[in-house]
This record gives structure tokens, sequence and C-alpha cells, in this order.
């Protein structure tokens, strides 16, 4: 297949860990033609784009830029992928409108995250508007949710104390056997460039994951492989579903200027004590199972197989970033 011959996928938010991914899986592939929108063209992480053979394209502000000038952007897409900032969800609607002025095939929002069924988190309910908006459009689409990180439920080594990201995961959650799924950020990208090439998937949702286990499983890998155990139990904090209810409560109490623990705890609810994020819940409600549809990408590195290589000097998923940025989520407007 020659490269003009192969499709044009565009990625909205491709400098991001999860846009990375994203990129780098696309690029493996080969079956791409791989184009990344960003704000700015003068970053480092742009030119190592560029120098791989990705195409640039640059608009600072989806909002401001005109529905014209953003079909103009997408124009000869087929696939338009976008990895936005949580707080910022609603920035994937002015793009979306215009993938489908622009004849784009199928779009794919930021749902790279947990499956969270409607009326349980603020976050999933903004995702879920979101899908109702690019339905409302009559745009082909697929829905890709990855379970949660590895990096991101792997307790940090004790001598990480006092990071806050740190000191979050080292919080033992709700009774401890509820299951989760999980996915490394690594393996997103090559889900992502099998997923959107596959008729299968068209207007379909997808549940990725590599591996299912509980929070007990995690903190005894975490003893097994991060080389202070006794170290690790001193720092370990028990975290009630009873407390993780209770400071959601307060963050809804107090409103805009809480959300930030609100939308922690109801991660927590929701993967710790509800155990919404398993295969088998995705699948009843209606994901295709990345595992049946691809059977010969698996079997996938384990949680305990990926902590060899992650400890002892795991890096930190984000940079450190201010609550403030939550200030900006809304609830989704409710239908007549």
């Amino acid at each position: 297949m020659s490269s003009d011959s192969k499709p044009r996928v565009v990625v909205a938010g491709g400098t991001g860990v999860t846009g990375l991914s994203i990129v780098n899986g696309l690029l493996r592939s080969g079956n791409y033609r791989v184009a990344v929108i960003v704000r700015s063209p003068n970053k480092p992480v742009v030119q190592d784009l560029m120098n791989r053979g990705v195409e640039i394209l640059v608009c600072a502000d989806y909002n401001k830029a005109s529905h014209a000038e953003l079909v103009q952007l997408l124009a000869g897409t087929d696939v338009l992928i976008a990895t936005v900032h949580a707080y910022v969800l609603d920035a994937q609607r002015p793009l979306f409108a215009a993938a489908k002025k622009a004849g784009v095939k199928r779009v794919v929002p930021d749902d790279f995250s947990a499956h969270t069924p409607p009326g349980v988190m603020l976050m999933a309910d903004k995702k879920h508007a979101i899908r109702d908006y690019i339905r409302e459009l009559g745009i082909g689409y697929t829905f890709i949710e990855v379970g949660f990180w590895y990096e991101f439920v792997l307790p940090f080594p004790p001598s990480y104390a006092g990071h806050p990201y740190a000191d979050l995961s080292h919080d033992f959650k709700g009774p401890g056997n509820v299951p989760l799924a999980v996915t490394a950020s690594e393996s997103i990208g090559d889900f992502v460039a099998r997923i959107i090439s596959d008729p299968r998937t068209l207007n379909h949702s997808v549940f990725v994951w590599e591996d299912q286990l509980t929070v007990a499983d995690l903190f005894r890998i975490a003893e097994e492989k991060c080389g202070d155990p006794e170290g690790l139990r001193r720092v370990t904090r028990r975290v009630s579903a009873e407390e993780i209810q209770a400071n959601i409560d307060a963050g809804i109490a107090g409103g805009e200027a809480t959300i930030g623990v609100r939308l922690l705890n109801e991660y927590n609810r929701s993967l710790y004590v509800r155990g919404d994020n398993t295969v088998e819940n995705a699948v009843k409600d209606g994901a295709l199972n990345a595992k049946e549809l691809y059977p010969d990408m698996y079997p996938r590195k384990s949680v305990a197989e990926f902590a060899e290589t992650w400890y002892p000097n795991p890096p930190y998923p984000y940079p450190e970033e201010s609550m403030e940025q939550f200030k900006t989520l809304k609830l989704p407007a409710k239908k007549d």
C-alpha cells in the first residue's frame, strides 16, 4: 500500500501521555498517515513527531476557531481521535461538528479510561454526554475504554511518600476484593491502531484490557516487587467505602471549590467499591471485548510482569497539576 493510499488519522491532543501512546501505536502499525493537532509547533515533542513523519496541524483553541477553519483543518481526514484534558471535554464538540462537515468517516472521543455506567460519576457523565452528541451528529464513531492504567493503580515505592501521586497510591481503597480491569498506557496505541480499521467496531464501544485483579492483588505485587515491603506497609492507609462516600458528599456540598475531591472519590467508589470497571460489566453494557476481537494480541503483559521493570524507580504518569483545572467541569445538561 502506497503512503498516499493509507487512511489519514488525525489525533487531537497527540502530545499528551495517551495521545503519544496512540500516535506511537499508529506509526508502529505502518498502516496510516498520521497527523496531530497541536496548540504550538515550538515544543520539542512536536519537533520529534515531525522528524518521525507526523504531519503537524496547528490550532490554538478549538472553541475559538471558526467552524469553517476547523472543517478546513480536518479536510481529507478518515479518522479523528480526540485526547483532551479531563477538564475540557466539551472542547471536542466543535471538532466533531467540523468532522461531520468535513466528511470524516469515524471519530473516537476521549473515552480512554475506566468503564462506568451513567449516573455514577461526574467525569463519566461528561463523556457519556459527548457520546450522545456524536450520535446526534450522525457521524461514524467508535468508543474505546481501556480500564485503568497500570501506572495509576500500582502503589509507588515508600521512598516516594510526600508526593501527591505517591500518597494517593498508598491508599488501600475499599474492601480490597473488588476486581478492576487495567491496561498499561504504552499499550493503548497498539489496540487503537487495530480497532479504528476494523469494520466490526464501527458504531460500537470496545473495551480494551490487559489484566484484571483486585486492590489486594496490587498491594501484594507491590510488596513483592518494590524492594521495601515493610516500608510500604508503614505508608499504606486503609480507606473504607464509608470514607470514600463521605468524601464524595463533602465534595458535592462544597460545589466548584471541592470538585477535585468529588471527582477523585467518585473514581474510587466506582473502581474499588462498586466494581464497575470489569470486563464482564463492560460487555454486559454493550461493549465489544478486545480479547475476543483480537485474540492474536493476547496474552498480554500482566501487572506483575509490568511491575518487574516499573519498580524501583517508576516515573510519574503526569506532572503535578493544580486542582483548579477541574473547576471548569459542569454537570451535563439534562434532556427534556
